[in-house]
């Protein structure tokens, strides 16, 4: 399998995924667990984030107001491309790589300060942007996810009646939205993933309190139903997020008063969580996410209001000689 980046000046090079993985594998043997590469060009807060053919994809976020921007790294040449923008600004919206389109719902804008109901898709290999239809109610503070070639979203702000805890799920093939049941209760900026066709939501901020929640729950759409499980144990809102051999890792975050450093683990299987070592290498909030080649790449976020360019690589390697 080959793939290519495109470039508003044409595509830029194909090369085979599996020298490309080979490559990358081998460049990181020599570090540990976290590795620093490229910055962002642009800083980005809370952006969209998704993984597609070996390149990660950050769509808009915030810095200083709503941003549109289209940054694509390629991790193999450790270089970031800028490409066709969104058709409207968002950030802390909710993205998933479907059928190797990148999904981005909601999000809120600056002008006006309102979260927003739109869906738009990015077509790599044409570098353009479609609208598709639009969700029932606004739309932002949630997470997304890839279940058999449908796109679910879980909603915690539409800007209106305060915290909220809305799923939805959107049929590529329709391009028909269709309400579902709701989480126990809202999570406003979570961790999430999917793992084994199940939607897993954690933590974020519940709508009461000072401080996020460590409420756990996982959707099914087999049986259209919420499970909750064990709570984290440090619970968190805007961290980074990512599925890593079945597994959800949680990167940082803010505990409602501080940013932390933080590597929390859930484990499904046993319905357990461990923090782990090292930590995050810098306390941030706001982050994205997402994995290519079983390592996890955390960018963007803020500290103390700063906005970041932050492009940090979480993985787990055994010794390469």
């Amino acid at each position: 399998m080959r793939r290519t980046i495109v470039s508003k000046n044409g595509p830029r090079f194909v090369l085979p995924v599996t020298i490309i993985a080979l490559f990358l594998l081998t460049s990181l043997a020599e570090a540990a667990n976290w590795k620093s590469r490229r910055s962002l060009p642009t800083p980005e807060s809370t952006p969209q984030v998704g993984a597609i053919n070996g390149v990660l994809y950050v769509a808009g976020g915030y810095n200083g107001g709503s941003t549109s921007n289209l940054q694509a790294f390629d991790p193999t040449l450790n270089h970031w491309t800028t490409l066709q923008a969104m058709p409207g600004p968002r950030y802390q919206g909710s993205a998933a790589v479907v059928n190797s389109h990148l999904y981005v719902v909601g999000g809120w804008t600056t002008s006006p300060p309102l979260p927003n109901n739109t869906l738009f898709v990015y077509d790599p290999p044409t570098d353009t942007w479609s609208s598709k239809a639009t969700l029932a109610h606004l739309s932002a503070c949630g997470v997304a996810g890839n279940i058999d070639g449908l796109l679910y979203v879980t909603t915690a702000c539409n800007g209106f009646n305060g915290y909220t805890n809305f799923l939805d799920v959107y049929n590529p093939a329709t391009d028909t939205w269709s309400g579902l049941t709701g989480s126990a209760v809202p999570h406003s900026n979570p961790a999430g993933g999917v793992i084994n066709g199940k939607l897993y939501v954690a933590g974020g901020y519940e709508g009461s309190g000072a401080t996020p929640g460590a409420v756990v729950e996982v959707y099914d759409p087999a049986t259209n139903a919420w499970t909750t499980k064990t709570p984290m144990p440090i619970p968190v809102q805007y961290p980074a997020s990512a599925v890593i051999s079945g597994k959800l890792y949680v990167f940082g975050g803010s505990n409602g008063t501080t940013s932390v450093t933080t590597v929390q683990v859930y484990d499904p299987v046993k319905n357990s969580w461990v923090v782990t070592t090292p930590s995050v290498p810098l306390a941030g909030q706001g982050f994205g996410s997402d994995v290519l080649y079983g390592i996890a790449f955390v960018v963007g976020g803020n500290q103390n209001s700063t906005i970041l360019g932050t492009n940090d690589l979480y993985f787990q390697l055994p010794s390469i000689p």
